[in-house]
């Protein structure tokens, strides 16, 4: 009798410990890099970063997006879809030493397909990694420049910065 209580307590222990160890693996993420990954998490990390420090945040509807940020950066295109010199300083001064291509992409509801367009086109390295960030501007701030401009729906963008080490 004595016997099966300690058989009986042994497996309850270890189902508990199972269970234990099965919630605790399902709750955590656990990000092992591989060696050749590691330089590729820090890049990861300073692209989501550099685009978060450069999405400006409105405290009210008449507060006017700085040349430096990505809305301003969006706002400012034209045709040739070229970033104004006040964001690439920015941008560069962030992400140095590290090079790097700028993607720009957005839904066109017109003809119900997602375009894209590189907006500084360089030659990625296979180690390149990619970071993005999803901008929302209101139709009514584009200027007539702007290949957005006459659009009645707000634009969401997605902003895409793959860097790498030159």
């Amino acid at each position: 009798m004595k016997a099966q209580a300690f058989t009986l307590e042994g497996v309850m222990a270890s189902l508990l410990l199972l269970v234990v160890l099965y919630s605790f693996f399902q709750s955590t993420i656990v990000i092992s890099p591989m060696w050749s990954e590691i330089t590729d998490a820090q890049l990861k990390l300073i692209g989501y970063d550099t685009l978060k420090v450069l999405d400006f945040y409105r405290t009210s509807s008449s507060d006017v997006y700085p040349n430096q940020s990505l809305q301003g950066m969006i706002l400012g295109l034209n045709d040739t879809f070229k970033p104004n010199q006040d964001f690439i300083y920015a941008l560069e001064r962030m992400i140095y030493p590290a090079d790097y291509t700028l993607e720009l992409c957005w839904a066109n509801l017109s003809t119900n397909d997602v375009e894209c367009r590189t907006l500084v086109d360089k030659k990625p390295t296979p180690e390149a990694v990619a970071a993005s960030r999803i901008i929302v501007i209101d139709p009514r701030e584009f200027n007539e420049s702007s290949p957005f401009y006459g659009l009645n729906y707000p634009v969401v963008f997605e902003v895409r910065l793959i860097l790498w080490r030159p």
